[in-house]
């Protein structure tokens, strides 16, 4: 997903793609997130964790691999069946986490979400670089990325072959629902979600194109892009592991959220004054509102199979909210004819995100 923005524009002039039609190719992995994370808790009660994560890997690669065929459809198709991979591994982890490192949920999803930041940093930052060095357009430089998505599903084969995930699989427990869906705190989590999603999304997607038309090159931009998610690898880890100290995390929202709001106002009026500065602002908050929002997953859950529903119920619902995103900033975009629209209404969602964070910040638990 972070390996599109900084060749959108070569993508754009290759296929070609209007400006809607762009922001619809960056956001369909969000929506296949979205409604891929609403079948997670049905196959993990089938399939176990560790064999999905398996398909995982193997999907994501194969759709990278079909996304670069010389076709329209194939650019979307792929890009549907690497979404739906992102989703199920989404979903899958959060749960994992609560079933083998509850007292250590603070760490592990710090390690988690930075490794999140980690990988999108390294395809934002090193695309552009591929692409230079292979040559022959953005196909090849987009290709690469189906490699590390085919490692990391075989380092899962191991651990799909243990005895102890074979007979999980060969015992299907009974389930009863836990009626997320009318659970207020449960709401309160998936908005938050959405909201932070949406933010991230239409910044992941459209920040090199600001900063393009505001005289930066092809190159600096991705690089900026780079910074805006690897700033996620120390802010990933620390935040969690303080947050899950903490009686609950509401101070920690409100800072996150004035983070993002100083970094939309510097883009609003001088996005080539300081741009280095308006891009750390705003990848400290999305950072730090993503390891929130997986936290709550693992913190308002009483058990494994509540935080795997609640990881699905937030991120089928809140990934639908954050599909919108680069699509309706790529539609103010076109209708302005610049970014201070775009950049405005992004600003303006500020205040459901803050309100939603007080609320799922709260110490409780659904139910």
């Amino acid at each position: 997903m972070a390996s599109v923005p900084p060749l959108i524009d070569e993508l754009r002039a290759s296929v070609p793609l209007s400006g809607t039609a762009a922001g619809a190719l960056t956001t369909l992995p969000v929506v296949c997130m979205a409604l891929g994370a609403t079948m997670v808790p049905r196959l993990s009660r089938r399939m176990g964790h560790e064999l999905p994560l398996v398909l995982v890997g193997v999907a994501m690669a194969a759709g990278m691999l079909v996304r670069v065929a010389p076709s329209v459809v194939a650019l979307y198709a792929g890009t549907t069946i690497a979404g739906i991979g992102v989703a199920f591994g989404n979903v899958l982890v959060p749960s994992l986490v609560k079933r083998d490192f509850q007292e250590r949920a603070g760490f592990m999803t710090g390690i988690y979400t930075m490794a999140i930041s980690t990988s999108a940093g390294l395809a934002a930052g090193l695309t552009v670089p591929i692409e230079n060095a292979i040559g022959h357009g953005w196909r090849p430089a987009l290709a690469v990325w189906a490699l590390p998505a085919l490692v990391a599903g075989l380092i899962w084969v191991p651990f799909a072959r243990h005895p102890a995930a074979v007979a999980d699989r060969r015992t299907t427990a009974p389930h009863e629902s836990s009626r997320l869906t009318r659970d207020r705190l449960a709401w309160q989590v998936t908005l938050f979600m959405g909201v932070q999603s949406l933010m991230f999304y239409s910044l992941l997607s459209w920040l090199p194109s600001i900063l393009r038309d505001n005289g930066m090159s092809k190159g600096v931009a991705g690089a900026y892009l780079s910074i805006f998610t690897l700033l996620g690898i120390p802010v990933c880890f620390v935040v969690p592991m303080i947050a899950a100290r903490m009686r609950d995390q509401r101070a920690l929202v409100v800072g996150s959220v004035l983070f993002l709001a100083g970094g939309l106002l510097g883009l609003i009026a001088s996005p080539g004054g300081a741009a280095i500065v308006w891009t750390l602002l705003a990848g400290v908050s999305q950072a730090a509102t993503l390891a929130l929002a997986f936290l709550f997953f693992v913190l308002r859950s009483r058990n494994q199979a509540q935080a795997a529903e609640l990881s699905s119920m937030a991120q089928s619902f809140g990934y639908g909210i954050a599909a919108l995103g680069p699509v309706v900033i790529g539609g103010l975009h076109e209708a302005s004819g610049g970014w201070t629209v775009p950049l405005w209404f992004l600003f303006v969602l500020l205040v459901p995100e803050l309100v939603f964070g007080l609320e799922a910040g709260r110490a409780r638990q659904v139910g």
